[in-house]
């Protein structure tokens, strides 16, 4: 006899923030990434220091998310996705684990999220997280392996090896290049080994680097 009812929300975006919290309370996040979601499911991230409004939603979600590790006392990494309301920053969803939006570290930033969470548990010496350049991380879902996939240079393909399914996460590609409009070639020339369906997101990531 009990509901819960939630009020609808007119975003105008979303974007996440990764962070790790150390056993002596000490943080450290990345860059925000924007994302786009299809389906429920997490298509695209685009992570570029320099989009507008970057720096007020990177302080809003540092404060946000660094508040909610330091009152759990949690240590590892953590990861927040937030809807964009004019400036302000709604929480739609915490995962205490490394996440999908921030695969893109592993080629974007000096240290990935995997090495930050065995940092952060194993409580060793870790400098702060600087972004390389800008990146894009494509979310495989449900297709085919693709070995065009490997021609695309500033590229990094991650292969799960599950059994293909519609709707099913079976891989990533992280690109980076610190020109945008290099960026968005490389966008261009993966776009021809995806199937329909991975366009209108291509579309969306290439606007946002624009």
């Amino acid at each position: 006899g009990e509901v819960i009812a939630e009020k609808f929300i007119p975003f105008d975006g979303e974007i996440s923030i990764v962070g790790a919290r150390f056993r002596d309370g000490s943080t450290r996040f990345y860059p925000i990434s924007h994302n786009l979601q299809q389906n429920g499911i997490l298509r695209y991230s685009v992570c570029d220091v320099n989009l507008p409004n970057q720096q007020t939603y990177q302080v809003q979600a540092e404060q946000m998310l660094g508040t909610i590790m330091q009152d759990l006392e949690y240590v590892g990494v953590m990861a927040m996705e937030c809807f964009v309301v004019g400036e302000k920053l709604l929480i739609n969803e915490l995962a205490p684990r490394v996440h999908n939006s921030g695969h893109w570290t592993q080629l974007g930033c000096s240290i990935s999220q995997f090495e930050l969470h065995l940092r952060a548990l194993l409580d060793l010496p870790t400098p702060q997280l600087k972004q390389i350049a800008p990146s894009v991380m494509v979310n495989l879902i449900g297709i085919e392996h693709n070995n065009a996939w490997l021609e695309v240079p500033f590229s990094q393909l991650h292969w799960y090896g599950k059994e293909v399914r519609a709707g099913r996460k079976v891989g990533h590609i992280n690109l980076c290049h610190p020109e945008q409009a290099q960026l968005i070639q490389l966008l261009e020339q993966l776009r021809p080994h995806l199937t329909d369906d991975f366009h209108s997101g291509l579309d969306w990531a290439i606007n946002k680097l624009k």
